[in-house]
């Protein structure tokens, strides 16, 4: 191959990520920069279950969780603990003593964490001792740790991360955590291309792929998670790219490689969550609205749908394997044996108020973190019900008007309300055994569906005149301030504000209580905040400009050429 040609096949190989926009880079840069924010925002272990994921992907680091381990037989290590300094559960109160830096004390007796690069290691903490807390009438237990329930494959993902670290069980652990957190933001770091990629691919005109790309930083929360150690940020991606994938199936790529593509990204989310098992079922739907479409190629449709199931198979074959072993798809993770739900209470015992507390919680949890529980009505709260209002006003426009085929759109919402029937029905065995009215109720349990709710919901303003559609972006935009305005506000009055003191100085005591505590050097979060003021500057710029001259025929509000309405 000559010097012409390799120009040739580097020149197609990077094609796609040349087509990329300025804008969407800068989008990309602020959405990764916004997590990494985060990270120091967010204290070590103030994440769902964060504590018992890393604690998993250190036990299949050291061999402990390697092979996988039965339910039940694995205890949470004492060693990583040293890595936090707040309590994982829900905080009753404001932790102010985090503003005194040495000077407070911890709730529960020890004292604050030494200055930065002399906190205990993974063996100082007491490596993989299992990790006894004192109860209330003074006996101790091991802790289990429940989400050996998952399958591994963040796990190992995680772990083969930490093996790259040099000598990390002698390094600071906080320091060692952080290093996980930031693989979970390169995780979530493509989103907002991919959902360029799925919004330019159904044919949305002018602004709009922009303002898809935009909608993960208008999402606090999935910004927060994603700067977490959760394995829920390995099947948001996977379920971000399946939607791209599924948007390319119902635009008529019917391919086999399509389809092996497909499969293998749905195989890889089977073997992260239990979530995932309705992605076969919405592969299906996306492959029966491409057959319906082209009649003429039904035959392609109905092979490549085969292609997709049997690339799915290795994912599938671990709930398979679950049923045989455990005598249930998704066992118990604490306990040996699968627990007795038998029903004992019904409708009549409450279900109203179990189904009103789980609507409310889906929606606050989805757009903002509710730190302690509170269930306040503040102004996060209602910045999440405007948000909700926003996005259903988009999704109801796009039904009505058939601004993409109404079949296509089904198909992309159906991901949401497959997802929550999993948590309601989860959620309603614990509810009818217990009459626990607030179990796994939790918005982040339907990021996976994410990506399809948003593009429906942009593509509600092709409705919109063409002067008024290209400030779709600047209003996602102005969303996200909003909302991370009044979320960071609970969250540096729970955490960092002192509790004495107002106004500069107030301000002044928290921030220098984030950089000491931060297990890095300040200047990383300098860094960082300065990135992400350069990306949102840029950001806004070239979302508020005027725009330049084009064509009349790149302003149609026509779906992609070829895709009939249905």
């Amino acid at each position: 191959m000559n010097r012409e040609q390799l120009r040739d096949v580097g020149a197609r190989a990077t094609a796609p990520l040349r087509a990329v926009p300025v804008v969407v880079w800068l989008i990309t840069v602020l959405h990764v920069t916004v997590m990494l924010a985060q990270t120091a925002v967010f204290p070590n272990v103030r994440s769902p279950d964060e504590l018992k994921h890393v604690d998993l992907i250190v036990q299949v680091e050291q061999g402990q969780a390697w092979p996988w381990p039965d339910p039940g037989t694995i205890f949470v290590a004492d060693g990583v603990n040293a890595g936090h300094f707040l309590f994982g559960d829900r905080l009753y109160s404001g932790q102010q003593f985090l503003a005194d830096r040495v000077e407070g004390i911890h709730p529960d007796g020890k004292e604050p964490a030494p200055p930065r690069g002399e906190r205990p290691s993974f063996v100082d903490g007491g490596g993989l001792a299992h990790w006894k807390p004192e109860r209330a009438d003074g006996t101790v237990a091991p802790v289990p740790d429940q989400l050996v329930q998952h399958p591994p494959l963040y796990y190992l993902l995680g772990a083969a991360a930490l093996h790259a670290i040099p000598d990390w069980t002698t390094a600071p652990m906080d320091q060692v955590w952080l290093s996980l957190r930031w693989l979970n933001a390169l995780l979530a770091a493509p989103i907002p291309l991919l959902l360029w990629a799925s919004a330019r691919r159904l044919g949305l005109p002018g602004p709009l792929p922009v303002a898809a790309a935009l909608a993960p930083v208008a999402v606090p929360e999935m910004e927060h998670l994603s700067s977490a150690v959760n394995n829920d940020n390995l099947l948001v991606l996977l379920g971000t790219a399946l939607t791209y994938l599924l948007v390319r199936v119902m635009t008529g790529d019917l391919s086999r490689r399509t389809a092996l593509v497909v499969g293998t990204v749905a195989a890889a989310a089977l073997l992260t969550k239990g979530f995932a098992l309705m992605f076969p079922a919405w592969i299906a739907l996306a492959y029966g609205v491409a057959a319906y479409r082209s009649r003429d190629r039904r035959r392609a449709a109905i092979g490549s749908l085969a292609v997709a199931a049997v690339a799915t198979l290795p994912g599938v074959a671990w709930w398979v394997r679950n049923l045989v072993l455990y005598g249930a798809i998704q066992p118990h993770g604490s306990k040996t044996e699968v627990p007795d739900l038998t029903p004992v209470y019904g409708w009549s015992d409450g279900g109203g108020r179990w189904l009103g507390h789980m609507l409310e919680r889906f929606v606050t949890t989805f757009f903002v973190q509710d730190h302690a529980v509170a269930e306040a009505h503040d102004a996060s709260w209602w910045a999440a019900r405007v948000a909700l209002a926003l996005v259903v006003a988009g999704v109801a426009v796009a039904l009505v008007r058939r601004t993409v085929p109404r079949a296509t759109a089904v198909v992309l919402l159906a991901a949401v309300p497959m997802l929550g029937a999993i948590v309601a029905r989860g959620s309603w065995e614990q509810f009818a055994a217990f009459q626990d009215f607030s179990a796994a109720q939790q918005g982040r349990y339907l990021y996976a569906g994410f990506a399809g709710v948003v593009l429906v919901a942009v593509a509600g303003a092709i409705a919109l005149r063409p002067a008024w559609r290209r400030w779709v972006p600047a209003g996602v935009l102005v969303l996200a301030l909003g909302l991370h305005a009044a979320f960071q506000y609970d969250t540096w009055v729970l955490y960092w504000l002192p509790e004495h003191g107002s106004g500069w100085s107030a301000l002044v005591s928290a921030v220098s209580a984030v950089t000491y505590w931060y297990p890095w050097q300040p200047w990383v979060l300098v860094a960082i905040v300065t990135a992400g003021a350069a990306a949102a500057a840029g950001v806004t710029w070239r979302v508020v400009r005027p725009p330049a001259v084009v064509p009349a025929a790149a302003d149609s509000t026509r779906p992609a050429a070829g895709v009939p309405h249905a």
